[in-house]
């Protein structure tokens, strides 16, 4: 599979249009793999193929029905292959392929004929991507659910309701709201920041230990340096995990190897290393560090911002 590229302009299509990539999704491994989008129907049919070539869309609605499709039906099939075989490219294509939401463009091909004889397939411009334009990833986590709740669909494409913000978030546009907040939040983190080096060593290792026991670690030891090598001791409940906290207001890589070397002596699966300044980085992937930048957002994904004012004020 192969990396998806980062558009370089906004897209602005006529339309979006969703669809599902075979029964169950049978399709989307060789569409993202081969970089293609199929599509059913009975397609691949000689005659109902040359209908939908040549654009007699009323005789390919008549075959639907002389199959014993309701007229409904038949309408309703007869529109998304003329949708699908008449796209010159400037309509956007969208369908989720586990959790990520996939978006691509035809190029000017026509469509051909499938080898296994199940339908049609076109070839998408550079490929199915999964990122917006500036290459974060478009999950559905990071999705509206007005969106997200189209891979439900129990049919094979749809319009999509949701189309402006469908195209904003390939774009990777925020809403004026958005924007306000993800400033403010940048400013608090930068606050953080500075709080947590005013903070003493002490409330410095509390501060640390809120941020783990909030997040579902369980502290064994006490807070301080009750052994040579131990900040905190720890246990993950739901695993078993056990692991040691090595909290440093300032630090060196240097200083980090010396803990690293310490490793094994006690029964820890892992240790993390904490710090608000300097530079720590290691190899040993038993070893998670956390420096200044992460553990702002720690602090403030854990709510303990108040926490953090109160303690400097």
């Amino acid at each position: 599979m192969r990396k998806p590229t980062v558009p370089r302009l906004k897209i602005t299509p006529t339309r979006v249009r969703y669809i599902k990539l075979g029964e169950g999704g049978s399709w989307e491994s060789e569409c993202l793999k081969k970089g293609i989008i199929r599509i059913g129907f009975g397609s691949a049919q000689n005659r109902r193929f040359e209908l939908c070539q040549s654009g007699r869309w009323n005789d390919l609605a008549e075959s639907f029905i002389a199959e014993g499709k309701s007229k409904g039906t038949a309408t309703r099939f007869t529109r998304e292959l003329r949708l699908f075989f008449e796209d010159d490219g400037s309509m956007l294509w969208i369908t989720f392929m586990g959790e990520r939401l996939c978006w691509g463009r035809v190029d000017r091909a026509k469509p051909a004929l499938h080898a296994d004889a199940k339908g049609v397939w076109r070839p998408i411009r550079d490929g199915w991507r999964w990122t917006d334009r500036h290459g974060e990833q478009l999950t559905k986590d990071r999705l509206s659910g007005a969106l997200t709740k189209l891979a439900a669909y129990r049919g094979t494409s749809c319009r999509v309701d949701v189309s402006d913000y469908v195209v904003r978030r390939v774009n990777g546009e925020k809403t004026p709201e958005v924007e306000r907040a993800l400033t403010a939040w940048k400013q608090m983190k930068a606050s953080a920041l500075d709080m947590m080096k005013l903070l003493v060593p002490h409330d410095f290792e509390l501060l640390v230990d809120l941020v783990f026991t909030t997040s579902g670690w369980r502290r064994v030891g006490v807070v301080g340096k009750t052994q040579k090598t131990l900040d905190l001791d720890l246990i993950l409940p739901s695993t078993g995990e056990r692991a040691f906290v090595q909290v440093k207001s300032k630090t060196t890589s240097t200083q980090l190897d010396e803990y690293v070397a310490k490793i094994e002596d006690g029964p820890y699966n892992r240790m993390f290393y904490v710090f608000h300044s300097g530079k720590a980085e290691t190899d040993d992937n038993r070893v998670t560090v956390i420096g200044p930048e992460q553990l702002a957002d720690l602090v403030m994904d854990a709510g303990l911002t108040s926490w953090l004012i109160r303690k400097v004020s």
